[in-house]
């Protein structure tokens, strides 16, 4: 079965969701296997992998996976019409607006 990424920021006031991607160049099965998440089956179907960030290991995070986003199948200009958008939200919220978030929920989710 196929995994996607979705990154969740979370604002400090009223916790309510302010971001939400789903950046294609993150390496799911990498962040399967991040002792961070913790794996759930809720359905008995589909797996999920879920870990809370703060800022500061959210950006390592991103860091790590953003030589990816210009890397391999990537690098095409029809995927860069799609990474540029989101590599700006993601670099916003952790670089621009930081002090708006709580914390961001990684997702890593079967379809």
């Amino acid at each position: 079965m196929p995994f996607e990424v979705r990154i969740t920021g979370i604002a400090k006031e009223k916790g309510k969701v302010v971001l939400k991607v789903e950046p294609r160049w993150y390496d799911q099965h990498e962040l399967m296997e991040d002792d961070r998440f913790t794996v759930t089956n809720e359905s008995g179907n589909y797996f999920d992998y879920d870990a809370d960030f703060t800022l500061e290991d959210m950006r390592a995070l991103h860091e790590h996976f953003r030589p990816a986003a210009t890397s391999g199948v990537y690098e095409s200009e029809e995927w860069q019409v799609y990474i540029r958008p989101l590599m700006k939200k993601l670099d916003q919220a952790l670089y621009t607006h930081f002090d708006q978030y709580d914390r961001f929920h990684v997702n890593v989710y079967e379809w």
